[in-house]
């Protein structure tokens, strides 16, 4: 990773002496001015920029540990724009409606960042279609006027953009396209003032607890040289211990926000990603809910998005463990399956899970409904199920674990029946959970409405001719360039970014 920052440095240094050397010339000759000091970063620097810069402070996930923020932004009268998780307000750890009048009332802006946070390159173009357009709904229906939009895990290629387009955003934001200390060497050192792209904007990569202050000051004063439009993206404002590493802490921002008010005085201005978009406020659109009451991809054996699991699957998991996962041939049916191997267990569990989406890989469920969920594993460690279900506003929470299941040799079809869905249920995921140190692998899952005969008949259909994964209705899933310098620290995977709480086992 090529870190500019030094070089920066001394080219502007190298700039401001010359400058300098001309001024003093001047004096001297006219002995009528006194040469200015120009240090690189000083807060009082002459003249003002020739293209002023323009510097927008994003919050993403809506995380409720944002709201330290308020206090220092309204402090130097700054306004941010939080891109929101709509599915995940009001739950534990994120923004309530409350908070987001708050923060609507203090006059930042509320920007969309789908319903539950999937990777939108990964997912059928009718399920982007519901992450992107509902999402905004959702807000609009809390009371916000949504022009703004930002990818999660900055991942988007042209059939998402075109959808964030048709959803009727002014604009959608990506990650790390931008040059810092944190890498894009060559890239530019801020987005157009008019950009060639609104719905690729350029922006540097996501702040975490590894920026330094004096690094954010040097992307500012490098992007000042040309001008055009600067993108902080920030996710937690926390400080102490057990902060995630996606974090600013509030120190950090209050010195840079007090550094960056007195840039004003070159022409640099703090704007909210509207302010600097411009455009008016689109009519809602909306995408209708899945009617899916089956799992896609049964058997595993598409596996197009790059990320070594099988579409329309996802890695979940928590607690104190190293899951590792392989795409194996050592299958039950057909050509593929998928391995998990978990060491250094101490607590929690790992596990393969119909991506947690809004109907596209996850069948709808009625609430006070049972249902029989099927898969064929062998394992050296105890497994067993592990439930989850979504609620109608996008949020999937954990459900219930079924009993232990012992170590299997060889394929053995593991059932469970639920109990009756939760109140509020409308979608359903599952998977065999590892709980200690050992291997499983699992293929061909199943799934049917209620219990007993008909229910059997049905998981076993399932299983002698294993569903394929169509992928005909999927996005292109090359993301070209865009947002190839972004440097997540959770990998970019199908699904919900939220890791539910569970209880032990």
């Amino acid at each position: 990773m090529e870190r500019r920052t030094r070089k920066h440095r001394k080219a502007r240094k190298g700039l401001d002496f010359r400058r300098a050397r001309t001024r003093l010339a001047v004096c001297a000759a006219a002995l009528l001015c006194v040469l200015p000091a120009l240090v690189v970063g000083s807060s009082t620097a002459g003249a003002s920029l020739a293209r002023p810069l323009g510097v927008v402070l994003t919050f993403d996930d809506g995380n409720a540990d944002q709201m330290s923020a308020l206090p220092i932004l309204q402090k130097y009268n700054m306004k941010g724009t939080f891109y929101i998780i709509s599915g995940s307000v009001g739950a534990a750890n994120y923004l309530t409606q409350a908070n987001l009048q708050t923060i609507k009332t203090g006059g930042h802006e509320i920007g969309g960042h789908t319903v539950s946070h999937p990777d939108l390159t990964t997912v059928p173009a009718d399920e982007a279609k519901r992450q992107i357009c509902n999402d905004r709904a959702a807000l609009a229906g809390m009371g916000f006027s949504v022009t703004s939009f930002a990818y999660p895990y900055a991942s988007v290629n042209t059939a998402v953009a075109n959808t964030a387009k048709t959803c009727g955003y002014n604009s959608a934001r990506g990650l790390g396209d931008l040059a810092s200390a944190h890498g894009c060497a060559g890239c530019p050192a801020a987005e157009t003032t008019k950009p060639a792209d609104p719905y690729q904007l350029k922006a540097l990569d996501q702040d975490d607890n590894t920026w330094t202050l004096a690094q954010m000051q040097s992307a500012v004063t490098a992007a000042e040289r040309n001008g055009g439009l600067l993108t902080f993206t920030f996710h937690h404002v926390c400080a102490g211990t057990g902060c995630d590493a996606l974090s600013i802490t509030p120190t950090r921002l209050d010195q840079f926000l007090s550094w960056l008010n007195a840039r004003k005085n070159v022409g640099t201005t703090v704007k909210t990603m509207n302010q600097a978009i411009g455009g008016t406020v689109k009519p809602i659109v909306t995408a209708p809910a899945s009617t899916n009451t089956t799992l896609a991809n049964t058997s595993l054996e598409s596996s197009t998005s790059g990320t070594g699991f099988p579409d329309c699957y996802m890695p979940g998991g928590y607690g104190g463990n190293t899951p590792t996962w392989t795409r194996t041939t050592d299958k039950h049916t057909g050509t593929y399956a998928q391995k998990l191997d978990v060491t250094n267990y101490t607590d929690g569990d790992a596990k393969l899970l119909p991506t947690f989406d809004l109907g596209a890989c996850t069948p709808k469920v009625t609430a006070g409904s049972t249902y029989t969920a099927g898969v064929w594993y062998k394992s050296t460690a105890i497994t067993q199920f592990s439930l989850y279900y979504r609620n109608a506003q996008g949020f999937w929470q954990y459900w219930t674990s079924g009993p232990w299941l012992a170590a299997a040799p060889n394929w053995t079809q593991a059932t469970f029946t639920t109990p009756a869905a939760p109140a509020g249920a409308v979608g359903m995921s599952f998977g065999l959970a590892l709980i200690a140190n050992g291997s499983v692998t699992t293929d061909d899952y199943s799934f049917a409405a209620g219990s007993g005969a008909a229910a059997a008949a049905a998981i076993k259909a399932s299983t002698t001719s294993p569903q394929r994964y169509s992928v005909t209705s999927r996005n292109s899933l090359k993301a070209g360039t865009f947002g190839r310098n972004a440097k997540p620290l959770v990998g970019a995977q199908p699904g919900q970014i939220i890791a539910p709480v569970e209880p032990g086992d």
